[in-house]
């Protein structure tokens, strides 16, 4: 620190300067030191020499620049550079800073400089005086910090700059002293950056000791979160930049939620002839995502329905047609199933049962991620196919055989000719994706500023709907397409007793309780895989989040919510992907690393809020009792499924599967320098991927084909890739080459 306080006492600091030459941003310091530090007769034309070398077009002499690890390996730090110049003209060390207005290209290794650090020292040293290397390995361990880059970005003054620096430090100080301390009295107890370094045994198999302690370790969640819970509302409304992610993060998570709620109520009407509808799961969403946003630990967690829970609603309401045709038996069946749900949850919650994820990798992780973004393009194409059989045609021979059999009945007038439904629909699915991923990949261009990109990149969910809806509301509003529906009590804003109903039990059949108890623990599977794996995947240590995980406790917070909806017969939530991961993006601020003409991306910094999850779910709420079914209905539903399909595409961005996958159809001396590629060989590399996709295909013929009882199977599967994984896959690829491809986040 002496080094540090030296500068601190005299800080010189260029703030947001702008030039395209390093030679002018050098004389811009240099002339500095000199004009501020008149007492040091500084020959600044030597000063200069020491620092530029001509002979080479103005590249830098000597530097220091940092290494971090990153989900494809350790990368260099291209944020900042520490710049070493050797001169007679001063007799000790002397440090200039800089932060520039832009990123600076300074090479290769070097394309996004925003801090450089000037480091003039003398020729000769003395025992007192650091070498010029030693004071630059200094300040280039204090610009590795992330939080500490991204505390400066936000200052707004020279003196502003010199504090936080100042405070920064302090803290960086602090936080090594306690490293070392608990490493001199540790019993062993290594920190996480540690065990994931050390959790490999001699034979390259994880080193895995679980221990189970009933209710402990959710006691342990518990108390880790309470003491951050106050900061998790009021510590990230304190900058613009801050602010401005938190409302655009509740925009996301806003559409994220309610329209694709929307689609789900729209499939969960048809599966239980409109007994559960849009406007119960859009309550559900509301009502179960707003007590996790207050109650829960991992706020940044998303509860919602997904696909497979519409499933085994639709399997609750056929297996309930047993005790009553009519489906009257429905409410207290899908009862008394939830709240088995809610039981073997709670169960899992104290004793300590989501320990066994320890043993689940990245690569089972990805492979439920891809299924899931598979799942909404599945359901996507399907409805494209449904509104193609239904109105793709130019007269009524034309029509399907069953399409004749139901109008001539008079059992569906929707069956007319009128090809420009499924036109128009294929368009706003188009459309809808198409302006979405190219909003969402307006960070990777060049115009504007990088701050400029990511804000417009936040609102590509927004942008996209709304683009959708104008075409398919406005410019064919001549084309009447298909609406979702509500039921007909629900047509005017409806009263809290009507929507909040609880359900009524009839006496059940003994057989029905065993039956709701088996389908009950079957969906507790799903709940707790799909949970944790969304929990593992947001804690993991790549998005850098300093309050820590809590897998117990949140689930059991899932149960009881879970149980509360039960009773009211409204649809159930769960830790759910895409949106957990994206949620998490959306708050983070990113780094781009750019290494041989491929472009990284590292999270510096997460705002670890509970306002954004509150806020959307509170806005849901509201859009619940007031804009269901008018003005949502505006939207069209090929609108809501193109909303899929984005969320599908944008998910697989971040997947190393994905990155695979590509590389069998790439060719070899154009592979992207990921450390996985550097240690593998090619063959192996594709061999695991492909193992993958056949893991990958076994959970899409459970899920989309077959009968409905066949789909029950789909959670023990999910559940079987972890022993798959822990001991088929290492007789296949050697322990070596899996670290290398599946080792931790």
């Amino acid at each position: 620190m002496r080094d540090i306080s030296k500068f601190l006492k005299y800080p010189i600091v260029l703030f947001k300067i702008h030039y395209t030459l390093w030679e002018d941003i050098a004389r811009e310091m240099i002339v500095s030191l000199a004009e501020q530090k008149p007492n040091l007769n500084l020959d600044i034309a030597l000063a200069l020499k020491s620092v530029i070398c001509k002979d080479a077009d103005f590249v830098i002499p000597e530097c220091v620049q940092g290494i971090s690890d990153s989900a494809h390996g350790p990368v260099t730090e291209q944020s900042f550079i520490t710049v070493i110049g050797t001169t007679n003209s001063v007799s000790e060390n002397q440090v200039v800073m800089c932060l520039l207005k832009q990123p600076f290209n300074f090479g290769n290794g070097a394309e996004e400089i925003r801090f450089v650090c000037l480091i003039l020292s003398p020729l000769k040293h003395t025992k007192q005086t650091k070498s010029a290397l030693e004071v630059a390995r200094t300040y280039s361990t204090l610009l590795a910090d992330d939080r500490l880059r991204r505390n400066l970005l936000n200052t707004h003054s020279p003196e502003e700059f010199a504090h936080e620096f100042e405070l920064e430090c302090s803290r960086i100080h602090i936080e090594h002293q306690k490293r070392m301390k608990n490493i001199a009295v540790s019993t062993g107890i290594p920190s996480q950056k540690s065990s994931q370094s050390s959790n490999l045994a001699a034979n390259g198999k994880p080193k895995r000791k679980i221990s189970f302690r009933p209710g402990q370790d959710m006691i342990k969640d518990i108390r880790n979160r309470a003491k951050h819970y106050l900061s998790d509302y009021i510590d990230d409304i304190k900058d613009g930049t801050s602010i401005q992610k938190i409302i655009s993060t509740t925009l996301f998570l806003y559409f994220a939620l309610l329209l694709p709620g929307v689609a789900f109520g729209v499939l969960h009407s048809n599966y239980t002839d409109g007994k559960i509808d849009s406007q119960d799961v859009v309550i559900a969403q509301a009502l179960g995502g707003l007590l996790f946003s207050i109650f829960s630990g991992q706020h940044l967690v998303v509860l919602s329905t997904t696909i497979p829970v519409v499933i085994y609603t639709k399997i609750v309401y056929i297996i309930s047609k047993n005790w009553a045709e009519d489906g009257s038996f429905f409410h207290t069946f899908y009862a008394l199933t939830g709240l088995s749900n809610a039981f073997f949850l709670i169960i899992y919650a104290l004793s300590g049962v989501s320990k066994i994820m320890a043993y689940c990798s990245r690569s089972t992780e990805e492979i439920l991620e891809v299924f899931i973004s598979v799942a909404f393009v599945v359901d996507s194409v399907k409805f494209i196919t449904k509104e193609f059989d239904k109105y793709y045609c130019f007269s009524s021979s034309n029509l399907n055989d069953t399409a004749i059999e139901e109008l001539a009945a008079g059992v569906n007038s929707d069956y007319a000719c009128d090809p420009t439904k499924p036109i128009l629909t294929v368009l706003l699915v188009f459309v809808t994706v198409y302006v979405g991923v190219q909003i969402f990949n307006f960070k990777n261009s060049p115009y504007l500023t990088a701050g400029k990109r990511l804000l417009v990149a936040d609102y590509a969910l927004v942008v996209a709907v709304a683009a959708g809806a104008f075409i398919g509301s406005y410019c064919f509003q001549s084309v009447t397409l298909t609406k979702f529906e509500v039921k007909p009590t629900k047509g005017t804003i409806p009263e809290f007793s009507e929507l909040f109903r609880l359900v009524k039990f009839q006496s059940p059949p003994i057989m029905a309780v065993f039956a709701a108890i088996g389908l009950g623990f079957v969906v507790s599977l799903l709940f707790f895989m799909e949970g944790n794996i969304s929990a593992s995947i947001v804690n993991k240590p790549s998005n850098k989040l300093k309050k820590g995980p809590s897998f117990h406790y949140d689930m059991f917070v899932t149960g009881m919510i879970n149980a509360l909806l039960s009773i009211f017969c409204l649809p159930w939530v769960h830790g759910a992907l895409p949106h957990s991961p994206l949620h998490v993006r959306a708050l983070a601020d990113i780094e781009e690393h750019i290494e041989n003409g491929h472009v990284s991306e590292n999270i510096v910094f997460v705002r670890e809020t509970r306002l954004t999850t509150l806020f959307s779910h509170i806005m849901i709420g509201i859009s619940a009792f007031l804009m269901i079914p008018y003005p949502v209905n505006i939207i069209p539903i090929p609108v809501l499924y193109g909303l899929f399909v984005f969320l599908a595409i944008t998910a697989l961005g971040e997947l190393q599967i994905w990155e695979r996958f590509v590389l069998i159809f790439t060719e070899q001396s154009l592979y992207p320098p990921f450390h996985y590629v550097r240690k593998v060989p090619q063959k192996i590399i594709h061999c695991f991927t492909l193992l993958q996709l056949l893991q990958l295909t076994a959970l899409c013929l459970i899920s989309f084909g077959g009968s409905v009882y066949r789909k029950m199977l789909f959670p023990f599967l999910i559940v079987a890739l972890i022993p798959i994984r822990e001991y088929i896959l290492p007789k296949i690829i050697s322990n070596r080459h899996l670290v290398a491809l599946d080792g931790q986040h």
